[in-house]
């Protein structure tokens, strides 16, 4: 039972992690209450830091053991934002402990710790939500126009989701990339690979409109536009072919390319093919233009911890100034309707749509997508 009528929320992760907006999130929605933070005993000093750091700006208690946290009749969710390396074990020891997660986009490193959290909570019965945008207004727009018909039979689909952060134009001009197969590594300071951490919502998006796993996977990854991203041996740009069940083709391209690239966070659009005609999707489409007379949106000096201007947090520090020439109508409520949307499944008993089970496909697909970049052949997913 929650107490006083509220689910408890316990917080993993700390500054320069998503928790930073994900907490303030649960905060809003008043069935929920923050309990405190926590982490493994053996977690990186430098993630425990920045994890007491925002506990004290949220007035929350920071728990040293996880495992005692977990132990707590108060505590019913937990918000995972924990490094993607750590996930899988974390996600799973929540599950077992007969938590709700609500998981971090992406929600593990590879497939198998993918599964691990798939496994412990099928076991436990308890419910699972892994961020995306399908939530979104544009998406429900999207989705909306797929049921309708009016395209006819899907025939193909293509998705992008472009984040405009980070100073570019400092990556040799040339360089073809040498994609590795698997991925050891993925939390660095001053970059992450682009395919899968922006990828990520196109193919969460892909799978939810079209319900269809997908079957093959060509993929191909870049170095564009970052020095950071070279340095660390990371992709700032990816793109993906697929082959869906049905035949249904779909394509994405994903990556982060710069402040200045767009007039907004960056670029997010889906088209519709299909037997009967076609649709285009734009997230920024509703808006409105503004022309004042005021200086022009600078991109900010970059933080030694956080180059690509990742985190509110370091944001904040730097002075960053919201971009104000383009303004979104109608869309305020989008962070907020997605935690509401899940819990609301957990009060319904009823699973997220895109639940642990569901969102692992993502990452299987984008793992393939660099197996096939490594290797320049099309992978088969059984």
């Amino acid at each position: 039972m929650q107490q006083n009528g509220k689910y408890g929320v316990l917080l993993l992760g700390g500054h320069r992690t998503h928790q930073e907006n994900y907490a303030s999130l649960f905060a809003q929605d008043e069935r929920c209450r923050l309990i405190a933070f926590a982490d493994e005993l053996d977690a990186p000093p430098e993630r425990v830091a920045l994890a007491r750091a925002l506990a004290e700006s949220l007035n929350l208690p920071f728990i040293r053991d996880l495992d005692d946290a977990l132990a707590r009749e108060d505590v019913h969710i937990v918000s995972l934002c924990t490094e993607v390396e750590r996930r899988g074990r974390v996600g799973a020891k929540c599950a077992e402990a007969g938590k709700h997660v609500y998981l971090d986009k992406p929600m593990a490193l590879n497939p198998e710790d993918a599964n691990r959290i798939v496994e412990a909570v099928s076991k436990n019965g308890v419910r699972t939500q892994m961020f995306s945008n399908i939530h979104s207004t544009w998406a429900r727009t999207v989705q909306r126009a797929l049921g309708s018909g009016r395209i006819g039979e899907l025939q193909a689909i293509h998705c992008d989701v472009l984040f405009s952060k980070g100073h570019p134009g400092t990556a040799p001009v040339g360089e073809k990339r040498v994609q590795k197969p698997t991925l050891e590594r993925y939390s660095f300071v001053e970059a992450k690979p682009e395919m899968f951490d922006v990828g990520v919502y196109a193919v969460s998006m892909v799978n939810w409109l079209t319900q269809k796993r997908v079957q093959r996977v060509f993929g191909g990854t870049a170095n564009y536009f970052f020095k950071e991203h070279l340095d660390c041996d990371l992709e700032d740009f990816g793109a993906l072919v697929l082959t869906l069940e049905d035949g249904i083709t779909a394509t994405i391209t994903s990556g982060r390319y710069g402040w200045q690239s767009h007039a907004q966070g960056g670029v997010r659009k889906v088209h519709l093919i299909g037997t009967e005609g076609t649709l285009t999707f734009d997230a920024s489409a509703n808006r409105l233009e503004v022309f004042a007379a005021e200086p022009a949106f600078e991109p900010p000096t970059p933080h030694p911890l956080d180059p690509m201007g990742m985190w509110s947090s370091t944001q904040a520090e730097t002075g960053t100034r919201p971009k104000q020439q383009w303004i979104d109508v109608g869309s305020g409520d989008d962070g907020p309707r997605e935690f509401s949307a899940f819990i609301d499944c957990i009060e319904n008993g009823v699973e997220s749509e895109m639940n642990a089970k569901f969102a692992a496909h993502s990452v299987e697909i984008i793992c393939a997508g660099y197996r096939s970049a490594a290797t320049g052949e099309v992978v088969n997913l059984s």
